[in-house]
């Protein structure tokens, strides 16, 4: 459980789990134009191709390009990351940074994004997302889950949890809110998603401000959830707020009502009105004996 701000399982002493679930949230302050995202991971978002004091037709400022977070991008990741953790405000630790391969297994390959600016292709903050519980990842089945029309809201009712991180120099610029948007705009396309949550410390404002204005609602506080293995508070007890909201349900197309008896009436006559009539029967019938003879050379 880990968000743009703060969050891990709890003492990575007790519970098996990395300590490197938990993100750090930037300060959001500018609106972004995150409402034309993609959701294709692979390509820029139209809402950020030009420079962040260009406009688009809206009137909103572009934040950045969106990308793929990839291998490629694993440097800026990781130096990201660090400055995300050193406020003390984002981890379990202030230190640690997990390696390219374990942060790779873990995150939802497909939901992972980060924001570069369309100036100089600079890595300015990355969005990722996890399965909260991984005990019940067994239990779902792409195969089975690809067909939801028994579902009300025509999703699979999956669970996904957001680590989001801003570099440091790039914090109070919206790419936090344009991250967020951005990775909603992905899960509301993926069927298989119903619900998106967030964790953070109390004490991280930014970040409940940041999901705050991006629409998500606090569902729990848990009292002295996770224990901080490092930095100036060591050893102390945090709590942890976790936050969500509900994907927008799918508008399934709906199948055409029957024609009527009018309707099926006026069809039958286009088609006699169009019809040339049936085909002349046609003998088939085969004279063995003309087959082996052969053609008269006169």
């Amino acid at each position: 459980m880990s968000t743009n701000s703060s969050a891990a399982f709890g003492d990575a002493a007790v519970q098996n789990w990395p300590n490197f679930l938990n993100p750090s949230a930037p300060p959001p302050a500018i609106e972004s134009s995150s409402g034309n995202i993609l959701s294709l991971l692979s390509t820029p978002s139209p809402s950020s191709a030009s420079t962040p004091s260009d406009k688009n037709k809206d009137g909103d400022r572009h934040i950045a390009n969106l990308l793929a977070l990839t291998e490629l991008r694993k440097a800026a990741w990781a130096r990201i990351y660090l400055s995300g953790i050193s406020t003390g405000d984002a981890a379990i630790s202030t230190t640690c940074v997990p390696t390219w391969r374990q942060f790779d297994s873990l995150m939802i390959r497909r939901h992972r994004h980060i924001a570069v600016d369309p100036r100089d292709n600079r890595t300015l903050g990355w969005i990722a997302c996890f399965h909260p519980f991984p005990l019940l990842s067994p239990l779902y089945d792409d195969a089975q889950d690809s067909n939801f029309d028994d579902n009300k809201d025509g999703r699979g009712g999956r669970l996904a949890e957001i680590q989001i991180m801003v570099a440091q120099a790039e914090r109070n610029r919206g790419v936090g809110t344009f991250l967020v948007k951005a990775i909603l705009a992905s899960f509301k396309a993926d069927r298989r998603y119903s619900t998106v949550q967030a964790c953070f410390f109390p004490e991280n404002q930014a970040c409940q401000k940041l999901f705050d204005k991006c629409g998500f609602e606090i569902v729990a506080t848990r009292k002295h959830a996770i224990r901080m293995i490092d930095g100036p508070t060591k050893g102390t007890w945090r709590d942890l707020v976790t936050v969500e909201i509900k994907l927008p349900p799918l508008t399934l197309p709906s199948s055409p009502p029957p024609p009527t008896q009018q309707q099926q009436q006026q069809q039958q006559q286009q088609h006699e009105q169009h019809s040339i009539g049936m085909p002349t029967a046609i003998d088939m019938t085969i004279d063995p004996h003309t087959i082996l003879k052969r053609p008269r050379l006169d």
